[in-house]
C-alpha cells in the first residue's frame, strides 16, 4: 500500500534542453552519486519551494523562471 502511495508522488521529468546545457547537466551528475532524474528533481523541488515562499503560482511559469536571478560565487 505505501508503494501505491509512492507512485502517486512519483512525477517524471521530462524536457528538452540544448546541447550545451545537458553537457553541463551530464557534468554535473558526474560529481554527484545520483541519477540525472534525480538531479532535475532536486532543482524542480527547489524552484516550487520559491514559488509557494513568494506565493507567485498564480503567475506563468515562464514569466517566473525569467524572474529567476542566479547567484554567482565571486
Amino acid at each position: 500500500m505505501m508503494s501505491r502511495k509512492k507512485e502517486k508522488m512519483l512525477v517524471p521529468i521530462c524536457a528538452r534542453v540544448s546541447p550545451s546545457k545537458f553537457r553541463t547537466l551530464e557534468v554535473w551528475c558526474d560529481n554527484s552519486f545520483r541519477k540525472r532524474s534525480e538531479v532535475l528533481a532536486m532543482v524542480v523541488e527547489r524552484v516550487l519551494d520559491l514559488v509557494e515562499e513568494q506565493a507567485r503560482s498564480e503567475q506563468p511559469v515562464e514569466e517566473f523562471v525569467r524572474s529567476l536571478r542566479a547567484v554567482r560565487p565571486q
